[in-house]
């Protein structure tokens, strides 16, 4: 009885031994879709921030002024050809289009930027070998003098026209008798994915959430005392917001506490900040008086927070309410985080 198991044990851990060298020995291959290969875009109806400066993610295309916009394909595991795709753009697709829509009066159009705003590297998308890519979008100077290009306002219209190489465009399915409008979801069966109404706004270098302390020589009615903000570790300090204005001016709202935590006396205001390279120069704004001289530091404050050496913007400035209260500041702020995030819009269809 014992030599039986002995052997069947033998015979088991010598299968499970083959079966095991077999499976890293041998590359597992599946089968490509048995309905071939299709091309599409993924998204929509993307939203894309242009960031200015360092992020967590590469920027380099950001702040060269250009973008890219993919386009993708399936029924495969692995791309083995090279497939071209003829783009291009299309205004009608924003025909009665809008990001939101309450009444006749009161909307927001979505708007197919304008020409002088942008160019395309090419007509074309080419998947070679790889299952996305994209054509380069290189962005002008008219861009980032725009107001409205700091929301989402402009899209880049984009649709596919013809594939080389590939099966199919992802055209989708229409309800019988409708009126084919790609951006009026409500008569696809299928949604069609061969059209792309890509969104584009920007930041500029210095607009993010800051970590703030630093010190206020403050007088009122005539008095003099020193609000002291500084914390012993940055973490603990106030955050503030900046804006973009414009690809050189940032706006800085902070809010100044001049009672206790238990009892605040709340101080709200804003800053222009106005930027010739890294310099900067203080204004103020919504009605309050304030001048002063600031500049950005890369890497400014040495092992900061989460023990990284992190930007910093470095202040002296003063500030008069009028009311009788003016403060003389030094303020620190720390770079905390640029607020970029991943985003899409779902546009209204509304028939005139």
């Amino acid at each position: 009885m014992k030599l039986s198991k002995l052997i069947f044990a033998i015979s088991v851990g010598a299968f499970v031994s083959w079966t095991m060298t077999s499976c890293e020995n041998q590359d597992n291959e599946f089968p490509d879709y048995e309905g071939g290969t299709s091309v599409y875009f993924a998204s929509q109806y993307p939203v894309r921030t242009l960031v200015m400066g360092e992020d967590e993610y590469d920027t380099t295309l950001d702040n060269a002024h250009k973008c890219k916009i993919n386009a993708t394909m399936g029924g495969v595991y692995a791309n083995k050809k090279n497939i071209t795709i003829d783009i291009e753009v299309d205004n009608t697709l924003c025909d009665n289009l809008y990001y939101s829509w309450t009444s006749a009066s009161d909307n927001v159009p979505v708007k197919a930027m304008p020409s002088n705003y942008y160019t395309l590297s090419d007509n074309k998308i080419t998947l070679n070998n790889v299952l996305m890519n994209g054509v380069e979008v290189s962005f002008t100077d008219a861009f980032f003098a725009d107001p409205e290009a700091l929301t989402s306002t402009y899209v880049i219209p984009l649709v596919m026209t013809g594939v080389t190489n590939a099966d199919r465009i992802l055209n989708g399915t229409l309800s019988e008798g409708a009126e084919a409008v790609r951006c009026n979801s409500s008569v696809w069966l299928v949604q069609p994915q061969d059209y792309v109404l890509y969104c584009v706004k920007y930041i500029n270098k210095w607009t993010g959430k800051y970590l703030r302390h630093g010190v206020d020589k403050v007088t009122e009615n005539g008095e003099t005392t020193v609000n002291d903000r500084r914390n012993e570790y940055v973490e603990d300090d106030e955050i503030c917001q900046t804006t973009t204005k414009s690809l050189t001016e940032t706006i800085l709202t902070v809010t100044t506490n001049l009672g206790t935590a238990d009892n605040p006396r709340n101080i709200d205001y804003q800053l222009l900040l106005t930027f010739n390279g890294d310099e900067c120069a203080v204004s103020g704004l919504g009605g309050i008086t304030a001048t002063g001289t600031g500049k950005f530091v890369q890497d400014g404050e040495k092992n900061s927070w989460g023990n990284k050496d992190r930007d910093a913007i470095y202040l002296e400035y003063t500030v008069d309410f009028g009311n009788g209260l003016k403060f003389e500041t030094e303020d620190t702020l720390v770079a905390h985080s640029r607020g970029v995030e991943r985003e899409d819009f779902t546009p209204v269809y509304v028939k005139n």
